[in-house]
């Protein structure tokens, strides 16, 4: 008896969190320290133990973007497609990667992300509690709500909203 009971006639073109393209990308790991996890294609920065772990958004120590995990979604899949407490994330500080962009974007846009959530969006800081990804940048374009590749680079260099 079949598993898997019905089919899409068309595969997504990307999800949250994929990494895009063979391009050459710096790709790290670290321990999870949040409590609730960390979602795929979010920013995370250094954790208690900065070589060791991380936590969602932060404004300072930022190390990247989480990066998809396919054995989150194997045949043990509980629908918790994300990383766990104390799990090792890997997270992109230079490459492609798709992420869901909330405001809509095109190629070139500047980047921002919410502080609490590590949340990104389209344009510039636009107050307390977002930080700008100064170097990083959308590039390609995408509706409200939709994926988009980010192109991520040198994520140390931020400037937080005022």
């Amino acid at each position: 008896m079949p598993a898997q009971t019905s089919y899409s006639s068309r595969q997504a073109v990307a999800y949250m969190g994929l990494v895009f393209a063979q391009f050459v990308s710096d790709i790290i790991s670290r321990s999870i320290e949040t409590a609730a996890g960390a979602g795929f294609g979010i920013v995370v920065s250094r954790g208690t133990n900065a070589d060791a772990q991380a936590v969602i958004g932060g404004t300072t120590g930022i190390l990247g973007v989480t990066i998809r995990s396919l054995d989150r979604e194997g045949a043990a899949n509980t629908g918790a497609i994300s990383y766990a407490e104390k799990e090792t994330a890997g997270i992109m500080r230079e490459g492609y990667i798709w992420v869901t962009c909330p405001s809509g974007c095109v190629p070139g846009d500047a980047v921002n992300f919410v502080e609490a959530t590590g949340v990104l969006d389209s344009g510039a800081p636009s107050g307390t509690g977002e930080t700008g990804l100064d170097d990083c940048f959308w590039d390609s374009t995408a509706a409200a709500g939709e994926l988009a590749v980010l192109r991520v680079k040198n994520v140390e260099n931020i400037t937080a909203g005022t």
